[in-house]
């Protein structure tokens, strides 16, 4: 079976091997610095035998037997006992600077230093510098940029690094070294945006400063690093092209490139290169494993864990009401397919009556009655709610002699029975209107629950886009979060309470996420800050215009209306006609809308809301009807649906036609079941919805008439349509209100861009 090449353990053991030849180069005598990496090496995990072997390797091209003898020594100790030590599965802990000043002892024995005390201070700083460099070799060769260190973490791997890097341009000059710090600054700046670029520069160029014991590498990175830092907000081109101009600034007119090789500049230009065309999908996928580190995991999890656990409840608490209301249409069921009350009674009466009577041989001999003849009996005597003589049909009337008895009994039985009747319809009703409720709630439940399902998610590259063109705009946030699923993604922005009215701020927004936003809630987190929820705005906008008047002998109308925010982007307008005018009628018709309010925010649909409205209206001791005109509209995709109950005819104005809405149910509250019809439409910008009562069509003598009157009033705003309406309607009745007048008018049209 072929092996495959383990690329994690090549890269491991190579950046130890660059580590220990750096090292050891450190004051040109080939000294044991690589001792202190070797056990911090050992100790996060490396294996004794081929760390030895890479580590002995490195003294080597001292060509001197002294270094390379008391080097390999203390490596082999080092070496030997951390293998017993991961024998037993265990680490050295303070014992380890014990083992390492016993493996020195042949380098102060024997090394060409003449002064034993800077044997000895050499020494102490390897046996140090192997506890220092312990966290940054964990960092360095174990866990990378996937992990989140502190800054005891930090500032041991930037030891570890300043310590390679001064032995590198000692080992490879300052021109390799220049090139690649560049490449670094390059590289985190398509890694991390910001300011990072700043912080790198700084390390990177402390060596070099060490090397010149001058603080001009430390200006020049300075500058380099501000550049980079500038251009890289724009594009990889400008940044290449800008870096280009500053190095060439420096080669020119200062002495920075005086000291290095000729061919130091084309090392830095070529770093440029690799960095503009250095691959878009692997800087992604770092900027995202290091964008882990800048958010809070634990809280996002908490977040969405709590948002899972309460819509998960909800919608068991809206499964429980499904059970409910499938439980009670099953109980009406059983009621309904119960025996028949008429041939309850009549058999109570055959057994009960007939049966007893001394003429019994003789009618049952004639069939008299017959079983149809007194189902019809007990039919009458139920609809009327008593019996009289009269009521008998010629053929009992002939053969029955006790005609006084059979209407007397059968009044008893129709009487002892009339009430369960009444209790069984009552209980029905009431288990129906359970029904809707429960129903009702289920959905609101569910739909409560399919909100609280957005996942919070993190977008590194999106936040940063939206932050800096809101920073741009003078708007600086403090924090943004994502919230995605559902029907609607959310975007949260902590920002100043000031800032929310800027007109800049949603435009600024809408330019990164590609559609337009709108601002949902605004919750004031502190006296400076607040939160708000974006969304996306609807690509459509409504007009409304209303016109209205009081029949001439009543005070108050009988005509109401409602336009009330369902949704964003989705609105409700109806337009409610209690039966007759004046006070009773207004409160019918307050009522009724008042209902539909309610639910319609709840979020229930209309083949729900209307049958549980005519429902509750129905149950009431006195009748209360009402007509009622119900349009949802979508603004997002231009979607309208209409209901109509017991209402005069509607309208679509548009640029071309009038189209009509019409439907064929009854008025809210005479019927004790309704099935709305819902008529669902496209509509167009422009176009009108009009919705009248029937104080209105009742003063036109046609519909035909009133179309034509609308189709010349095509471009006009909504309150100017139904005035005209309005006016023209009180024009036909001679200037009298002889019903309550109401036009209700809705213009659709598309949001400027």
């Amino acid at each position: 079976m072929k092996r495959t090449v383990n690329l994690k353990k090549f890269y491991k053991y190579a950046i130890s091997f660059f580590g220990y030849f750096t090292l050891s180069v450190l004051d040109g005598k080939y000294s044991p610095f690589p001792l202190a990496l070797l056990v911090a090496n050992l100790y996060v995990g490396l294996k004794p035998f081929p760390s030895f072997i890479l580590y002995a390797i490195t003294f080597i091209p001292s060509m001197q037997i002294i270094p390379i003898f008391t080097g390999v020594i203390a490596g082999l100790i080092i070496s030997v006992t951390f293998a017993f030590y991961n024998k037993f599965r265990k680490k050295p802990n303070l014992e380890i600077a014990l083992i390492c000043a016993i493996s020195l002892v042949p380098y102060c024995s024997f090394a060409p230093l003449s002064l034993l005390p800077l044997k000895l201070i050499v020494s102490a700083s390897i046996i140090l510098s192997s506890f220092v460099m312990t966290s940054g070799a964990k960092i360095w060769l174990i866990k990378g940029l996937k992990y989140k260190f502190d800054l005891n973490d930090f500032c041991s791997a930037v030891f570890l690094y300043l310590c390679s890097a001064y032995g590198a341009i000692i080992a490879f000059g300052e021109g390799l070294y220049l090139a690649f710090s560049l490449f670094s600054l390059l590289i985190c700046s398509l890694f991390i945006k910001g300011y990072s670029p700043l912080l790198v520069g700084a390390i990177t160029s402390l060596p070099l400063a060490l090397f010149r014991l001058s603080f001009y590498p430390i200006s020049t990175f300075t500058i380099l690093s501000l550049v980079i830092c500038l251009a890289s907000a724009y594009s990889k081109l400008f940044t290449t092209v800008l870096c280009a101009i500053t190095l060439s600034c420096f080669y020119f007119f200062t002495d920075f490139f005086s000291n290095l090789s000729i061919y130091a500049p084309f090392y830095s230009f070529a770093s440029l290169t690799l960095y503009l065309f250095f691959p878009v999908s692997l800087s992604e996928k770092y900027r995202k494993t290091l964008a882990i580190h800048k958010t809070d995991n634990l809280n996002k999890y908490s977040i969405n864990m709590h948002r899972n656990i309460i819509s998960s409840r909800l919608f068991e608490f809206a499964s429980v009401f499904d059970e409910m209301k499938n439980s009670i249409e099953k109980l009406n069921q059983l009621s309904c397919e119960k025996q028949d009350l008429t041939s309850v009674i009549a058999n109570e009466f055959l057994t009960s009556v007939c049966a007893r009577c001394p003429s019994y041989p003789n009618c049952k001999s004639l069939d008299c009655p017959s079983y149809e003849d007194l189902q019809k009996i007990i039919g009458l005597a139920r609809a009327k709610g008593s019996l009289n003589l009269v009521d008998l049909p010629k053929s009992v009337c002939e053969i029955c002699d006790f005609q006084e008895d059979v209407v007397s009994f059968i009044n008893k039985l129709v009487l002892t029975y009339s009430l369960p009747i009444e209790e069984r319809e009552f209980l029905k009703q009431s288990r129906e209107l359970i029904i809707k409720q429960t129903e009702g709630l289920s959905v609101s439940l569910k739909r409560l629950g399919a909100d609280l399902s957005k996942q919070l998610q993190h977008d590194l590259d999106l936040e940063n886009k939206i932050k800096d063109n809101l920073l741009r705009c003078g708007l600086p946030v403090k924090e943004i979060a994502f919230f995605k699923g559902g029907e609607e993604d959310e975007l949260v922005i902590v920002t100043y309470s000031d800032f929310i009215s800027h007109p800049l701020l949603l435009p600024a927004i809408s330019e990164i996420t590609g559609y337009k936003s709108v601002i949902t809630t605004n919750n004031r987190i502190s006296q400076d800050l607040s939160a708000i929820t974006i969304k996306k705005a609807p690509s459509y906008d409504a007009m409304f215009g209303l016109a209205n008047k009081v029949k001439f002998d009543k005070q108050k109308s009988g005509d109401t209306h409602s336009i009330i925010k369902i949704s964003e982007g989705k609105f409700l307008m109806a337009l409610n006609d209690g039966m007759g005018s004046g006070a009773k009628a207004e409160e019918t018709s307050a009522t009724a809308i008042s209902l539909i309010e309610t639910f319609y925010k709840a979020g229930l649909k209309s083949e729900i809301v209307l049958p549980l409205v005519n429902k509750l209206l129905s149950l009431g001791e006195e009748d209360t009807f009402t007509a009622l005109d119900v349009g949802i509209i979508d603004l997002f995709n231009c979607k309208a649906d209409f209901v109509k109950v017991g209402s005069p005819y509607s309208f679509i104005i548009t640029k071309d036609t009038v189209k009509i809405i019409e439907g064929n149910s009854l008025p809210l509250g005479i019927l004790e079941e309704m099935k709305p019809t819902v008529c669902r439409t496209d509509l167009s910008t422009g176009d009108v919805i009009l919705f009248v009562s029937d104080g209105i069509t009742d003063a036109f003598e046609t519909s035909a008439d009133l179309i034509d009157f609308l189709a010349t009033q095509k471009a006009l705003n909504p309150k100017t349509l139904a005035d005209n309406i309005l006016e023209r309607a009180l024009y036909l009745n001679k200037g009298i209100a002889k019903d309550d007048m109401t036009a209700f008018c809705v213009r659709i049209f598309k949001k400027a861009t």
